[in-house]
Formats: structure tokens, sequence, C-alpha cells
């Protein structure tokens, strides 16, 4: 009798846990895509940088004596023509002296001959005077005229030694520091006495690899110097508020390094380059181009080459092989492998394998741009807007 009381029951239930509820199917899973879009973009190179003045004087003494003036503060800034140095003329005014007595005795000398001589075309043609004492005559007054002619060089040269003891700045710029102070002896042995750079002069001096010049010489678009610009990126990591423009190329390799020696032409109203400065140089086309962009984070890797997943009108999963150029800021250019116009799965990769079915939805950036002290280049303000990376999104995501 227990057998069948309890027996019945425990029979019903086991019957019961043995019966499945029918299986419901999964719904696809939800992927967020950005569509593939034609992007402005600046082609850009950088490279390591010197700056260097095509205006770097070396001021030195021209003549020997005691310094007796210093005209300048050093690190001031000063204009052409405007005193330096000064060197103890007294020697010099005597030497000129000198040379101004000895050029007049020569003129006068030179008269004496001139009158003898022409005197002498007169007496020599009544036969007054032999002709030996024609030829002596002549031969006088050309020596004369070369004794006036050494004794105003001279006098020149005496001029000249006595203005080098005034020494001006041959042009603006900003002096340095006096190497010679007031009561040195100094003479052309002596050395530099101060440097005067030119403040308008500057150049940015950077190597670039022969390879680049290489592939840019054989490119069909190949962009003519006044296409391109170069910007500064400072050694405290601001941007340099103006742009140049390369004025010259190295028509030689450097066989030690593989590179090529350019120059760019810097202009430089606020004198904030100066000379043995190291920058980042920013070689790139004043005018933008047009190129398809994707996001960065889209991208994925295998044996077979770089791909992203695609979304066709079916909501269905495609796998696109791609060719990809340069990164400007969170996106990359894509050469080949993609259309504008596709969508491309940014986040929810990881769910999904080509042919599979999914939930389409729109990728959108959990916050604004990045607008600290080094802005997205490149990119104009659209595109940042649409890319910028997050830490968290909407999405149920983590942002790259």
């Amino acid at each position: 009798m227990r057998l069948t009381r309890f027996g019945l029951p425990v029979l019903f239930l086991a019957l019961a846990a043995c019966e499945e509820p029918p299986a419901t199917e999964a719904p696809p899973p939800e992927v967020f895509v950005v569509t593939a879009s034609e992007q402005p973009y600046q082609p850009e190179r950088t490279f390591t940088a010197r700056i260097d003045s095509r205006s770097d004087v070396n001021i030195t003494a021209q003549v020997s004596g005691k310094l007796t003036a210093v005209h300048f503060r050093e690190g001031d800034t000063v204009e052409a023509g405007a005193p330096l140095f000064d060197i103890d003329p007294a020697p010099y005014k005597a030497a000129l002296s000198r040379a101004k007595a000895e050029h007049e005795r020569a003129k006068a000398t030179l008269a004496e001959a001139r009158s003898n001589f022409s005197r002498a075309n007169k007496l020599v043609d009544k036969g007054y005077i032999s002709d030996s004492e024609y030829d002596t005559l002549k031969a006088r007054q050309q020596e004369a005229e070369a004794a006036e002619q050494s004794a105003r060089a001279a006098r020149e040269s005496a001029q000249v030694d006595l203005s080098y003891t005034h020494i001006e700045a041959p042009q603006a710029g900003r002096v340095g520091r006096s190497i010679a102070s007031v009561g040195d002896v100094v003479s052309p042995g002596f050395g530099t006495l101060t440097t005067l750079v030119g403040g308008n002069d500057m150049q940015a001096v950077f190597q670039i690899p022969e390879r680049l010049l290489t592939e840019a010489a054989m490119s069909d678009n190949q962009p003519k110097p006044s296409e391109i610009e170069v910007g500064l990126e400072l050694p405290n990591g601001s941007e340099y508020p103006y742009t140049g423009n390369i004025v010259y190329v190295s028509n030689r390799v450097d066989s030690n390094t593989g590179t090529v020696e350019v120059r760019a032409a810097m202009p430089n109203p606020r004198d904030l380059l100066r000379p043995g400065m190291f920058v980042q140089a920013h070689v790139r086309l004043k005018q933008s181009l047009s190129g398809l962009m994707i996001p960065q984070a889209a991208l994925q890797v295998d044996q077979q080459g770089t791909y992203v997943f695609t979304v066709n009108t079916n909501n269905l999963v495609l796998r696109n092989n791609l060719m990809t150029g340069d990164r400007f800021g969170e996106n990359v250019l894509v050469t080949e492998g993609l259309v504008a116009g596709e969508k491309v799965i940014l986040r929810g990769i990881q769910k999904v394998r080509p042919g599979s079915e999914v939930q389409v939805s729109d990728y959108k950036p959990a916050t604004d741009p990045h607008t600290g002290s080094q802005p997205q280049k490149n990119q104009n303000e659209d595109t940042d807007k649409t890319n910028a990376p997050a830490a968290t999104d909407n999405n149920g995501g983590t942002a790259p």
C-alpha cells in the first residue's frame, strides 16, 4: 500500500521532467556600424629638423688695437649700421695723416714732372735739347705718375684701416655675447668678437630618406615645391603659428646616412625660432585631397591581410579585404577594397562571421572630439565629431 500510494505521483513527476519546452531561435546579434565616406585629408610626413640661420654672422676685428668701447648689451636686437665696438683709432689717424702728406708730395712732384715734359715737347722740335734729355724728362714724368698712384692707394688704405676701428652691425638682428672686453687688445687673429643672427632668415633643416625622394620623383602626381608647406612643432609640443616653403633640396645623397638634405624657409616675426633649436617639421600639401576613410578601430588583420566586416542590404555580414594608406587622427585611408556608402562594423565584431545575419545600429560616439594642446590635424570638424574616441560608448561597447 505504501508503494502504491507514493509510486504514482513520483512517476508523474518523472514524466513531466522529461518533457522539454519548445526551442526558441536566438535573435541575430546587434552590431554598430559606420558608413565609409569620402573625406578631405592632407598627406604629411614628419621629420626631426634643426633651425639654422642664413644670416648668422661672426663679427671679427679687421685691424689690431686696444678695444675702447662696446656699444651694445648682450642679447640686444640691433639695426643694420648700429655701432658695436670701437678700437683705439689714434695710430690709424696718424698713419692716415702720413699717407695724406705723402700723397700731396707725390702730386707736387707729378705736377713738376708734367710741366718739365711739356716744355721739353716744345724744345725738342726746335733742337734746343737732345733726344736723351727728352727721354729722361719723359721717364721722370712716368715715375712721378706711378709714385702719385702709389701714394693715393696708400692714403685710401690708411682711410680704410681707420674706418675698421669703428665696427658696425652689417645687418639687423640679435647680437650675442661679447667675447672681448674694453681694454683687450684685439686683432684679425683674435677670433670672433660676437655673433649677429638675422631674425627673419631662419631655415628648418632636415634629412629625408632617399627612398621617399625616389618615390616622389617617380610619382605621376609629383607635387611642385609651391604646392607644399612646412609646419613646425616647437620643443614644448606647441604648433608654430607660421608655415614655410621648401627652398633647397640637396643635389646629392649623403653616403653615410642615405638621406638628402632639405631646407625650408620659415618666417620668424615673433623671434620664436633660434639657431640650433630642434623641432619637428611636418611636410604636407597646401591643398587637401579627398579619400575614402574609415575608423582605424574597424580594421582586422589575419594571415590573409587587412580586412573589415561590412553589412549588405539584407543585413548579412561580408568580409572585405583592404589596401590601406596613411592614418589621419582616428581614421585610416582606404585605397582598395571598399566603396563609399558601405556600412562597416565597428562594434560587435567578435559576435559575427561572414554570412551571418545581424541587427544593424548606427555607431554614435559617447564624447566630443579631443581639444587639448595637440588637436587632431588634417581633419575637419565634422569628421572629428563622427569618429572621436571615447572611454565608453552608449552602445554597450568600449570605445577605442
